[in-house]
C-alpha cells in the first residue's frame, strides 16, 4: 500500500550533511515509487525537478546563515522557520512525517547529533566560546521539548553513540530508537584523478607531494590544531589542504616551519575532486555522530585518519581502512608518515576504504528507512480506522 512521505528540512541543498541526507532520501523513496514532499525554506537552484518541494516561508532565503554572521542568521532563521514548518504539518494529516530536528512534531525525528552531548564535550576541552552563539539555547529548549517530551513515534540515531546519548540524557525508551546509519551517494562521490590533478594545479601541489585533506566548518571542534601540529612533524612533500568556512587566522600562527605547506580552500562544493586530490584524510574531531565526510573519503578510496568518535568508530578499522588516531600531533605524524612509507600498505587501505563505503550505499540506507515508514503508517492506519459496530448477537 503506498503512503504519502513529508520531510521537514530547513534547507535542501549539498551544502551540509543534513540538507544532503534530505535529498538522498527523497532521491530514494522517488525510485522506490513512494510519493514524497519537502518542506524547506532554502532550496538549491541546482535542485533536481524530480524532488518535490513545498516552500515554507521562503522568505527566510534571504537571510545568511553562512559566513561571518552565521550565527545571527540562523539564530533567526531556525526558530521561525520551525514554527512556520510545525503548522505547515496540518496540510499533511495524513501523511508519514520525517522532521530533520526542524518541526516541534512529526512521526520519525533523525537525530543527526546530541547538542546536549556536544556541548558537554566542548566544556570538558574547556571551550566556552559556544556561550556566545545564541543558537544553543534554541536547540537546547526545542531538544527538550522534541526528545525529551516524546513529540514522535520513532527516533532515528545516526549510530550507537547517539542511541547511547538518547537514552541517557532525554530517557527516550529503546523501543523507540532505531539505528539507521547516514548513506553515501556512490556513484557521485567515487575517485576521479583528471579532477583530483585538476585541484592540485589550482593550489600549486606538486603531483610528487603527499596531500592531506581536512574538511569541517568548526575548525576547533573538529581539531585542525592538531592536524596542524602533525603538519609540523611530517616531510617536506606533506601539504595540508583545508575546506570549511571557519577562521584560519589563528591556525596559521599554529605551524612552525610548514606555513608555505598549510593551504586553506574556504567552503567548496567540489567535494569529490578535492578528495581525488588526497592522499590521505585527515580529523581528530572531539566529537560525531557519524562524520558524513569521512564516509565521503572512503569511498573516493581516501584512508581515513580519524578520532574514533561518534559513529566513526563504528566503520574505522585499523590497517583495513586506515587508523584510528589520538587527538595528538605525535601520533597523528607518526601513524600518517608509517602508513606513507608503506606503498602495499596504502593501496590495500584505499582498496578497503571503498570497500566500506560500498556497505552504505543510500539504497541499502533507504530502504531500511522505507520499511521503518510502513510500519509507521500501518499503526496511524490503524489508529484512524473506526471500531466495527458489535453484532446483534455479541449485544
Amino acid at each position: 500500500m503506498n503512503f504519502e512521505i513529508v520531510q521537514v528540512v530547513q534547507e535542501i541543498s549539498n551544502a551540509g550533511g543534513v540538507e544532503t541526507v534530505a535529498i538522498e532520501l527523497a532521491r530514494v523513496f522517488g525510485r522506490n515509487g513512494l510519493s514524497n514532499i519537502v518542506l524547506a525554506s532554502t532550496v538549491a537552484e541546482n535542485l533536481e525537478q524530480s524532488i518535490r518541494v513545498e516552500p515554507v516561508a521562503p522568505w527566510l532565503a534571504r537571510i545568511p546563515t553562512r559566513g561571518l554572521f552565521r550565527h545571527i542568521g540562523r539564530a533567526i532563521v531556525v526558530p521561525l522557520f520551525t514554527l512556520a514548518a510545525t503548522r505547515a504539518l496540518a496540510r499533511h494529516p495524513d501523511a508519514v512525517i520525517i522532521s530533520h530536528g526542524d518541526s516541534l512534531k512529526g512521526d520519525v525525528l533523525i537525530v543527526h547529533a546530541v547538542n546536549a552531548q556536544s556541548l558537554a564535550e566542548k566544556r570538558a576541552a574547556g571551550s566556552w566560546r559556544w556561550l556566545l552563539n545564541p543558537m544553543h539555547l534554541w536547540v537546547s529548549l526545542r531538544d527538550r521539548f522534541m526528545i525529551g517530551g516524546l513529540r514522535y513515534r520513532a527516533f532515528v540515531a545516526v549510530s550507537e553513540r547517539v542511541t547511547a546519548e538518547l537514552q541517557r540524557i532525554y530517557r527516550v525508551p529503546p523501543s523507540r530508537i532505531h539505528v539507521i546509519s547516514n548513506g553515501i551517494d556512490l556513484d557521485r562521490f567515487r575517485r576521479d584523478e583528471t579532477r583530483g590533478q585538476a585541484i592540485r594545479r589550482e593550489f600549486g601541489i606538486p603531483e610528487s607531494a603527499r596531500l592531506l585533506l581536512f574538511v569541517g566548518h568548526e575548525f576547533h571542534r573538529k581539531g585542525l590544531a592538531h592536524a596542524v601540529g602533525a603538519l609540523d612533524r611530517l616531510g617536506d612533500d606533506v601539504r595540508l589542504l583545508v575546506v570549511g568556512s571557519d577562521n584560519p587566522a589563528p591556525y596559521r600562527k599554529l605551524t612552525r616551519k610548514a606555513q608555505d605547506r598549510l593551504i586553506f580552500a574556504g567552503p567548496r562544493s567540489d567535494m569529490t575532486a578535492l578528495y581525488s586530490a588526497a592522499d590521505a584524510f585527515v580529523l581528530p574531531t572531539s566529537y560525531e555522530t557519524f562524520s558524513l565526510v569521512c564516509m565521503e573519503a572512503m569511498a573516493c578510496s581516501v584512508p581515513v585518519f580519524a578520532t574514533p568518535v561518534g559513529g566513526i568508530e563504528d566503520y574505522l578499522r585499523d590497517g583495513v581502512n586506515g587508523f584510528r588516531i589520538l587527538a595528538d600531533a605525535d601520533d597523528i605524524a607518526a601513524k600518517i608518515a608509517a602508513a606513507f612509507a608503506d606503498p602495499a600498505l596504502m593501496q590495500q587501505l584505499r582498496d578497503g576504504a571503498r570497500a566500506t563505503a560500498q556497505a552504505y550505499g543510500w539504497d541499502q540506507v533507504g530502504l531500511q528507512y522505507i520499511e521503518l515508514l510502513r510500519q509507521i503508517d500501518a499503526e496511524k492506519r490503524a489508529v484512524r480506522r473506526p471500531a466495527l459496530p458489535l453484532s446483534a448477537e455479541a449485544s
